[in-house]
């Protein structure tokens, strides 16, 4: 009987740790977009409307704010990976890198052909 107290108080303590390790991914994924939301916003913000094509600095600018969103959500993806069910245990850098390229963002500025270097 004593056992299975054990592996009882046992199992509830791992649920508990694998509930807050997925509470800590959603606050990590969260911050870190929220981060890119602000930095994408004051970025399109400071864009002349009547550009029709980002200067070097400019395209220079928008891929790294891309390469580390990217870069940030697949370091945090990985690091819980343990932790996350199962449809995000096989997220890849591609996939994260694919829901970037099909993002609103990325469409807005589409007709500037900007190619960023995401890997």
């Amino acid at each position: 009987m004593k056992k299975i107290m054990t592996v009882i108080v046992l199992l509830g303590c791992i649920q508990n740790a694998v509930a807050a390790a997925t509470d800590r991914y959603v606050r990590d994924v969260e911050k870190i977009s929220t981060q890119y939301t602000s930095q994408m916003k004051s970025f399109l913000r400071s864009l002349d409307p009547q550009i029709t094509a980002f200067n070097a600095q400019q395209q220079v600018q928008y891929c790294a704010i891309v390469k580390q969103y990217v870069d940030d959500m697949y370091k945090t993806t990985d690091e819980n990976r343990a932790n996350l069910p199962p449809s995000y245990m096989s997220i890849t850098k591609q996939d994260i890198i694919s829901k970037v390229n099909t993002s609103p963002e990325m469409q807005i500025v589409k007709k500037y052909n900007i190619q960023c270097d995401l890997k």
